[in-house]
């Protein structure tokens, strides 16, 4: 009995074990009624993505996604312009694209960040393309659409704002009326004015040339010179007028109103063979001012920097910014610099 009990024991074993062998394989995932594991991979978590718009664009909106756009893409003066701009805020000046003779590219207007950062823009198949330029140099064309895109991907939005929110935009376009020969020699009520100095059509234009490595642009107008910027009216003062008053004797209306005016002439005989024209502060009472005069180096009609009772040598400037680029260190022997003396 014993015997027999142990060879059913073995036997019940088997069947389980066989049992076990034949289990059936587990259904797969499209098959009805199972219950199903998901396994998901990490992701990434998505980038915050910003929500500027291209559409209806306040002037001072446009000019932060360009300053905003241009001084992340690009190192130099345009990224210098954003962190000013994000400091002191924007300031744009609208000038005339005639009078930057690398913008070939526009419809008239240059809009300048910087004295060396600038863009034009160009309706072209109903889309408006700016093209960007820097130290004399295009960069790129580019959309405002992608503009904003590229700003959006950066979450650029207060930045834009807050660039927005403290944006000039200022016109300095010459305008006809402005600088016919009608109004040439307007005088003011304002005393020591003797009238707008009428600077000599050979000396008007654009100049360029370079100081410490940075290219300077120098335009002069009828009655105006922009260094960089700086813009000075140029007006004529009274004979005898700097002898009786000084700046110190006029009143806090009288210097706001004279705060961006020049003191102009030009000289009486030429000084090593140049006849320079004098620039300086209203009213100033020390120092010799700017003195600018014409001639020749190269072949080439340049613009001569001169400072000090010399007057003596400072620059040259010339007419394109290639010719300022090629000649930047260039010394010329018929001209005569302070470092000589």
């Amino acid at each position: 009995m014993k015997k027999i009990w142990k060879i059913s024991v073995i036997l019940l074993a088997g069947l389980a074990l066989a049992g076990c062998s034949q289990k059936p394989k587990q259904k797969t995932a499209s098959s009805k009624g199972s219950a199903t594991i998901k396994v998901t991979k990490n992701k990434k978590q998505p980038t915050k993505m910003g929500h500027l718009s291209d559409q209806d664009l306040s002037p001072q909106k446009t000019v932060a996604v360009i300053v905003a756009y241009a001084g992340d893409r690009y190192s130099g003066s345009w990224n210098k312009a954003l962190l000013d701009g994000k400091q002191n805020g924007i300031e744009v000046d609208l000038k005339n694209q005639s009078d930057y003779s690398y913008m070939n590219e526009g419809s008239g207007v240059a809009y300048m960040v910087s004295a060396d950062a600038g863009y034009t823009l160009k309706q072209v198949n109903g889309e408006n393309i700016y093209y960007l330029f820097s130290n004399g140099k295009k960069l790129g064309s580019v959309t405002m659409k992608q503009m904003v895109d590229y700003l959006n991907k950066r979450d650029s939005d207060s930045l834009v704002n807050n660039l927005a929110q403290n944006a000039k935009v200022n016109d300095e376009r010459s305008d006809s009326s402005e600088d016919s020969s009608a109004s040439a020699g307007k005088k003011s009520n304002l005393p020591g004015d003797d009238g707008l100095f009428n600077v000599p059509t050979e000396f008007q234009g654009t100049w360029y040339t370079y100081i410490d490595d940075k290219m300077s642009i120098i335009k002069i107008s009828q009655n105006k010179i922009n260094v960089d910027n700086y813009v000075q009216e140029l007006h004529k003062v009274k004979a005898g007028f700097l002898d009786k008053y000084t700046y110190g004797d006029m009143s806090a209306s009288y210097h706001k109103a004279t705060k961006n005016w020049g003191m102009a002439g030009m000289g009486n005989q030429s000084v090593h063979g140049i006849n320079y024209m004098n620039v300086r502060g209203w009213m100033q009472e020390a120092g010799d001012g700017d003195f600018y005069g014409l001639h020749t180096e190269k072949g080439q009609s340049v613009l001569v920097l001169a400072q000090g009772a010399g007057p003596w040598v400072s620059g040259v400037a010339w007419k394109t910014p290639q010719l300022a680029q090629q000649y930047k260190h260039k010394k010329f022997k018929d001209l005569y610099y302070q470092d000589d003396q």
